[in-house]
C-alpha cells in the first residue's frame, strides 16, 4: 500500500500534543475536526484561561512549515515540539498544570491509532457525541462532557 503522506504527517500533530503533555502543559486538549468538504482534517489545540478558550491552529502550524504531502517531515516528535514551543510560547504558558484524567486519555487514543489514521470529533455533516471517529471508521469514546471544548458545538 502507498504512503499517504498527509495524513502520516498531520497525524504528528498528535504525538506534538502528548510531548507537550510529558514537557508539563497537561491543560492543553486537542479538538480534531474535519473541514466542511469533509477532504481535510483540522487540530486545533486549546486551553481554558478564566473562562476564555484560547486555541492554537497546530494543523495549520505543520502545513504552514513543513513539506507535509509529498515526503515525511524528517524531524522527530521531539523536534517538532520545540519548534512549536518557539512559535507557540505564550500560548503554551497558559496550558501549564496537571490534568492526568485527560493526559492519560490521550496517551491512550494514541495508542489504538493505526498509522496514517486520523480522529475527528465532529464535521460540519456531524455533530459531536460521546465518541470520536477515525478515518479508518473506528469510535474513540472520550471523556464525558468533552465536547463542551469544542468551538461552541
Amino acid at each position: 500500500m502507498e504512503t499517504n503522506f498527509y495524513m502520516r504527517n498531520l497525524q504528528k500533530v498528535l504525538f506534538v500534543a502528548r510531548e507537550l503533555h510529558k514537557r508539563g502543559f497537561e491543560n492543553l486538549r486537542i479538538v480534531p475536526s474535519l473541514s466542511p468538504s469533509g477532504l481535510s482534517w483540522r487540530c486545533s489545540f486549546i486551553t481554558i484561561v478564566n473562562r476564555e478558550e484560547m486555541n492554537v491552529f497546530a494543523s495549520l502550524w505543520l502545513q504552514s512549515n513543513y513539506e507535509y504531502q509529498n515526503k515525511e517531515i524528517e524531524l522527530n516528535i521531539e523536534e517538532l515540539t520545540d519548534d512549536f514551543m518557539k512559535k507557540e510560547r505564550n500560548f503554551l504558558e497558559n496550558c501549564r498544570g496537571k490534568n492526568e484524567e485527560y493526559v492519560k486519555w490521550f496517551a491512550n487514543i494514541l495508542q489504538k491509532l493505526e498509522p496514517e489514521e486520523l480522529p475527528y470529533a465532529f464535521a460540519d455533516y456531524f455533530s459531536p457525541t460521546s465518541y470520536w471517529k477515525t478515518s479508518l471508521g473506528n469510535q474513540i469514546d472520550t471523556i464525558p462532557g468533552e465536547e463542551k471544548y469544542y468551538f461552541g458545538y
